[in-house]
């Protein structure tokens, strides 16, 4: 009785400690992209630099790599947390939080998109500036501010890059915070 007792206690420690010292799978800033399909729904933790914050409500954080690049990832608070404090910007940020999809385009989605785009041109509605075009950066897109019309230039991008992807659709992912801290 005494060594089921024993043997009972040792299991239920050992239990005990593999889940405290359960490891949160890190990632990069530059393996970010490749690797988030393999993680949606999996808590990681991720390290960079905030680039910037949203003016509009500062529950949208986009991170850099701390060694450079283009590489860029968008950070979302989650519904009980505060936002993320302006002030942080240049700050490195480690970040632990869920990866989740933030959008899946198709080429339907691309011709609705596109069609409300030529309808506005015909009615002679200028498209307002909703965003920064961080947004467009982190997507992996590039911002040409020489296009006559930016909404239709990411269309195009996008449609080459589901034509790359032979035709499937493209997703997009973020992280949604858990918590974090910065240094």
């Amino acid at each position: 009785m005494k060594k089921l007792l024993l043997s009972t206690v040792a299991a239920v420690m050992a239990l005990f400690m593999m889940s405290c010292g359960a490891k949160v799978n890190e990632v990069s800033i530059k393996d970010f992209s490749a690797k988030a399909k393999d993680f949606v729904g999996q808590e990681i933790s991720i390290k960079g630099v905030a680039n910037h914050i949203c003016s509009h409500s500062g529950r949208k954080l986009f991170l850099v790599s701390p060694e450079g690049g283009d590489a860029m990832v968008t950070v979302f608070t989650n519904p009980e947390m505060k936002p993320f404090d302006k002030e942080t910007i240049g700050k490195t940020y480690t970040v632990n939080g869920t990866v989740k999809i933030t959008q899946t385009i198709d080429n339907e989605y691309l011709d609705e998109w596109e069609a409300e785009v030529m309808k506005a041109i015909e009615e002679g509605i200028v498209a307002e500036e909703e965003h920064c075009g961080t947004e467009a950066k982190a997507a992996g897109l590039e911002v040409d501010e020489q296009a006559e019309n930016q909404e239709l230039a990411q269309i195009n991008q996008l449609r080459e890059k589901i034509k790359a992807n032979n035709g499937e659709p493209i997703h997009f992912y973020h992280v949604e915070c858990n918590s974090f801290v910065t240094e």
